[in-house]
């Protein structure tokens, strides 16, 4: 079996899996290592539900469609995919799920959404519901030239001692089918469809990819509507919408031990000290996505630099 040697999240990886997904690195020392298992389990029916195990140091993870994995530790992951299971769906949970609950043991505090580097070298990033358009804006965003940190993960480390970087992660974009008939033409290469997530696809960014860890500086938490409005959110409300929007929320309250709690809640306090939200009202509009862009360019380009520690 080839070993391959990749970079993402700050963290050279060694992987049993070829992960088209990931940036390659030199082999060499890993900080973490991806390994097939084969402990004979019988997998149930593809339909059945899943199955969800948390800890503060080892998750199992059950998706009977594609596999089981688990995090054995703050450096291991391990894979045991469904016989026959197509190796290209893998990479859904691999790099979801999987890689948050292993970024959270390593003390990374995660959000849902997408991130990208600004004018002033500064990441901005965009939170919100499931459908307000995270992924689509972070998109347009990057047709527009600004370095993609992160879509779907945004990993802050060192809010403990600081204002925090967002750590890179993978060239890879999650669309929608609408929404990527309006990037056709640019470097997008789409990738096999996941059966447990049909109503967006997933791309691969031909370039464009930050290469060093940024520092955050304003979150836009978007929402639909008529026309385009922002309002700003006061240190409360900062501290309540980083909560809300934590990645861990998304594998409900059971993923959240005692532990986790409590560095969520200093990590949502520090945050919401140092780093600038708003609330972003964008139209349904695909067609106005220019004018999103503007619009948030001006408003980045009005901010004084960010709080610091």
């Amino acid at each position: 079996m080839n070993e391959h040697s990749y970079r993402a999240f700050g963290l050279t990886i060694a992987s049993d899996l070829e992960l088209p997904e990931l940036t390659p690195a030199p082999p060499g020392p890993a900080d973490a290592a991806i390994r097939l298992v084969d402990t004979g389990r019988g997998f149930p029916a593809p339909e059945t539900p899943g199955t969800f195990r948390f800890g503060d140091s080892d998750c199992f993870l059950l998706y009977p469609q594609i596999g089981a994995f688990r995090v054995a530790a703050s450096g291991l992951i391990e894979v045991e995919p469904r016989p026959g299971v197509d190796p290209a769906l893998i990479g859904f949970p691999l790099l979801g799920p999987v890689m948050a609950l292993l970024l959270q043991m390593r003390g990374a505090f995660l959000l849902h959404g997408s991130a990208l580097v600004g004018p002033g070298k500064e990441a901005f990033a965009f939170l919100g519901d499931k459908g307000a358009g995270k992924s689509t804006t972070a998109a347009a965003f990057l047709r527009a030239g600004y370095p993609l940190l992160t879509d779907d993960i945004i990993a802050i480390t060192g809010l403990d001692h600081g204002a925090g970087r967002i750590m890179p992660a993978f060239p890879q974009v999650k669309l929608t089918r609408a929404a990527s008939a309006v990037f056709a033409g640019e470097d997008l290469t789409e990738r096999p469809g996941v059966p447990l997530v049909r109503e967006k696809q997933r791309y691969l960014v031909g370039s464009g990819l930050a290469s060093e860890q940024h520092a955050p500086g304003h979150f836009f938490l978007l929402r639909r509507g008529e026309a385009l409005a922002i309002r700003d959110l006061d240190p409360k409300e900062r501290m309540k919408a980083f909560l809300r929007f934590s990645y861990g929320t998304r594998f409900g309250p059971e993923s959240i031990t005692p532990a986790i709690a409590v560095r969520h809640a200093r990590a949502c306090a520090a945050l919401a000290h140092r780093a600038r939200a708003a609330i972003l009202t964008v139209p349904h509009d695909l067609d106005a996505l220019g004018e999103v862009v503007a619009f948030v360019e001006s408003e980045l380009a009005a901010e004084p630099p960010a709080c610091s520690a």
